[in-house]
């Protein structure tokens, strides 16, 4: 029935727990650029650190090239 956790080498659990990881990253990243476009001074770093940081988690996750 669920196809692509195998797919990217990884339990349904792993999966889910991973989804979740991203959903709360996604989320709080979404909150610092709200604040940031009211106030230009905080969070200035905040878009391109969640970048990087989605990046290397989904480099390291799954299956190894």
């Amino acid at each position: 029935m669920f196809h692509h956790p195998k797919e990217v080498c990884m339990s349904y659990f792993q999966h889910f727990r991973l989804s979740l990881y991203f959903s709360y990253i996604l989320w709080k990243g979404s909150i610092f650029a709200f604040i940031h476009a009211f106030f230009p001074d905080t969070y200035i770093t905040s878009t391109s650190e969640l970048s990087k940081q989605l990046q290397d988690t989904l480099k390291n996750a799954g299956c190894k090239d």
